[in-house]
């Protein structure tokens, strides 16, 4: 990777952290809205509150653990910029395509995959449990 394609990741990393950050963190509504009553009349109601507040809470999670690779993928091009680009598993380049769409990816797809357990995976045989 030459300089001129790792100062254009470098933009659109800052762009993106900037975009982050502006939007700020999602609001968690209190359950209660009156300090003289606790928590809310309608039981439909307090669950329906629950569950925007975790959902709110699950946003900003991954909003901060954004944020924070693309702090990594940032300071790995201010101090090893030979390094970018490059899997931090097995050292192969990272395609250029995957790059562009992330450009905060650490791993390459096959070293992702490795590392990540598998989503919405069904059981084959009856003693699967993994």
């Amino acid at each position: 990777m030459n300089a001129k394609e790792r100062a254009a990741h470098r933009l659109a990393l800052e762009r993106l952290r900037a975009q982050l950050v502006q939007a700020g963190p999602a609001r968690i509504e209190p359950n209660r809205r009156d300090p003289a009553s606790t928590g809310v009349s309608d039981e439909d109601a307090q669950a329906l509150s629950e569950m925007l507040q975790v959902l709110a809470s699950q946003r900003n999670k991954g909003q901060a653990e954004l944020v924070g690779r693309i702090d990594r993928a940032l300071a790995k091009l201010a101090n090893r910029p030979d390094d970018f680009g490059l899997c931090e598993s097995c050292e192969e380049e990272i395609a250029p395509r995957r790059l562009a769409l992330m450009p905060y990816a650490a791993l390459c797809p096959e070293c992702q995959a490795r590392s990540e357990p598998r989503r919405n995976a069904t059981r084959k045989n009856l003693t699967d449990f993994s």
